[in-house]
């Protein structure tokens, strides 16, 4: 998915942009560091995490290392409590993990997949100085 893409889907599920931050993958490709990704990760608060298993077609995907429950909405939204920040910017009108947060976050899972992200966040941050 591009950027276009993932706006649109995110618009489409009306998920209340006061509740979420996007993250992860998803969150690179809305900030311009890679063009594209194959699901959107966000974050949520606790409250709001109830309410989409509550009104959203959601499927268990697994629990994460923090032992939390994390479910998809339609195979397409991936969603958990955890790597929820304050510190977000904002990508037309939604929230967006910062690059250096999605490093933390990259560093942390340090999965095959997240060391070519990391590289890539690294040069993105380092462009901006």
């Amino acid at each position: 998915m591009n950027k276009e893409k993932i706006l649109e889907i995110l618009k489409e599920h009306g998920l209340d942009t006061n509740n979420y931050i996007v993250i992860s993958g998803a969150s690179m490709v809305l900030l311009g560091i890679k063009e594209t990704t194959s699901d959107i990760d966000i974050a949520v608060k606790k409250d709001y995490y109830n309410y989409l298993l509550k009104n959203y077609n959601c499927t268990f995907d697994k629990v994460n290392m923090y032992n939390n429950k994390v479910y998809f909405i339609d195979n397409i939204i991936n969603f958990g409590i955890d790597y929820y920040s304050q510190n977000y910017t904002i990508v037309d009108g939604i929230k967006v993990q910062n690059p250096d947060e999605i490093l933390k976050l990259k560093k942390i899972l340090n999965r095959s997949k997240d060391k070519k992200d990391i590289k890539l966040i690294e040069t993105f941050i380092s462009s901006k100085v």
